[in-house]
């Protein structure tokens, strides 16, 4: 766990996940808008997500490496830098096509336990290393 101060505001960082995929970490305090900011660790070749929000938007920046960021029917490739909006009722996940470090605001934790089924089984299917066609997108890139 992780409190710091600036400008009289108090914020905490603490881990709040961990599997073989990597870590999730949840900033808290007085956000201004938000109530809370995931700050998630996820390695190469694992997909996160496979979920639905039904009240807020999301909002997600690559802090580091890249990703494939799949929105509705849209895909985005993303490096450091790059941000997406996810609209509330979007179906959407995430794969890492490098270890990867991504910073998510908008939708609440308990907002995130909502999954989409036809999502949800793309991203057991792709962690369970059975998922031919991404594994082969993954393995092509060199880094």
């Amino acid at each position: 766990m992780l409190y710091f101060w600036r400008k009289k505001i108090l914020l905490k960082l603490e881990k709040i996940h961990e599997d073989n995929r990597g870590d999730i970490y949840l900033l808290k305090g007085d956000l201004k808008e938000h109530e809370e900011i995931s700050i998630l660790t996820t390695k190469k070749g694992v997909a996160r997500g496979g979920c639905i929000h039904r009240i807020n938007d999301e909002y997600n920046v690559v802090l580091e490496g890249e990703i494939i960021y799949y929105v509705g029917e849209q895909e985005f490739h993303m490096k450091k830098g790059d941000t997406v909006k996810v609209p509330k009722n979007t179906p959407h996940y995430f794969l890492s096509l490098l270890d990867s470090i991504v910073a998510e605001w908008g939708a609440t934790t308990e907002e995130k336990k909502d999954k989409y089924a036809p999502l949800r089984k793309i991203v057991e299917k792709i962690n369970k290393n059975d998922f031919p066609i991404i594994k082969s997108t993954i393995h092509q890139t060199k880094h």
